[in-house]
């Protein structure tokens, strides 16, 4: 193991190529060198975000902690606590598991969006994930994964049903709380709709479930032109309970950042090749995972431009000891690298 003298040096050397990767001459050519947003009208941060992630060097990895939706800070902060180290990117949820009324859940977002927008001030990469109820249903971790016919889940998308009314309600209320975050000038990981390949959650294994992901997308972004968000497509890892990636897949116009969702210490080489060909060169992340990725596995994967723990699965999997390596390792990028390369 280095000392933390070298690493201390090493990461000195990185933010140096970092600051002159977003800075004078060179800036124009790394912006140019990646693919743009989808969305014509983002957020100039959103783009400069955007070429961060697809610049990112690929023996480098953002680290990346998630918090639940009642407590938006307590994984991350234990993560620092154990570790001396801040992730680079905080994963936050908007969606309402347990049943809170209206007024609760707004309550909840705004002291997310509140931890989010100081988050962002101080350096770090905010990403959102949001486990949508089926809609006009009570917002319960139940409704989240509501089993319903492919019949049933057509009728949400289709202009004119009462149930398209309710699926547009439940997207302008939480476009709110992404307006904020907008209006604070936060570029935002939004990561909708994830593991649309599995059979868990009310839009998965659907047949057209591009139709609802291309739905939120033409309403955030030209109906409540929140362009501070990059678009995060998140399968989960095609195993034994997953479909392949390309069936669900809306298109490489459709998504700014391609992520799989690992768990079980599976990061089977088949997972990171078949996203990679998908992506054509976009920015690839870890979505969800519970057992930090080990150096070997991202010695032969260097493509993720990041990797996000799910929230108490940070210890309910990880050594502390194993924690505190990972976090200080020289190839980890934290939030306190991330603060002066993107101020």
């Amino acid at each position: 193991m280095k000392s933390h003298s070298t690493r201390f040096w090493l990461q000195r050397v990185l933010l140096l190529m970092l600051v002159l990767l977003f800075s004078g001459s060179q800036q124009s050519f790394i912006v140019a060198d990646a693919a743009p947003p989808i969305n014509v009208q983002a957020s100039a941060k959103a783009k400069q975000l955007l070429a961060y992630l697809s610049n990112v060097p690929d023996d480098m990895l953002i680290s990346g902690q998630h918090d639940y939706l009642e407590a938006p800070d307590e994984q991350n902060n234990k993560l620092q606590q154990i570790s001396g180290q801040y992730a680079g990117l905080h994963g936050y949820e908007f969606g309402g598991l347990a049943n809170q009324s209206r007024t609760a859940l707004r309550e909840q977002r705004q002291h997310v969006v509140n931890s989010a927008i100081q988050w962002s001030q101080d350096g770090g990469i905010v990403a959102v994930t949001f486990h949508q109820a089926l809609p006009g249903k009570p917002k319960t971790w139940k409704n989240v994964q509501a089993k319903i016919t492919q019949a049933e889940f057509n009728r949400y998308i289709t202009p004119g049903t009462p149930q398209y009314k309710q699926l547009i309600a439940d997207l302008d209320e939480v476009a709110l709380s992404l307006k904020t975050l907008r209006d604070a000038d936060v570029p935002v990981l939004w990561r909708p709709y994830h593991e649309m390949n599995g059979n868990w959650f009310w839009w998965g294994n659907k047949q057209n479930y591009a139709k609802l992901w291309n739905l939120m997308y033409d309403r955030f972004t030209h109906v409540h032109h929140l362009d501070n968000l990059l678009w995060v497509w998140s399968p989960n890892a095609p195993n034994a309970y997953s479909t392949p990636y390309n069936l669900s897949f809306p298109g490489i116009n459709r998504v700014d950042i391609l992520a799989a969702d690992i768990y079980n210490n599976d990061y089977k080489p088949s997972y990171y090749t078949e996203l990679l060909k998908l992506a054509q060169g976009k920015p690839m992340g870890i979505g969800e995972s519970d057992i930090l990725p080990s150096a070997k596995v991202l010695q032969n994967q260097p493509a993720w431009a990041y990797a996000m723990t799910w929230g108490k699965e940070l210890s309910a999997t990880n050594s502390q000891a194993a924690i505190r390596h990972f976090m200080n390792q020289n190839n980890i990028i934290t939030r306190d690298l991330l603060h002066e390369s993107l101020r």
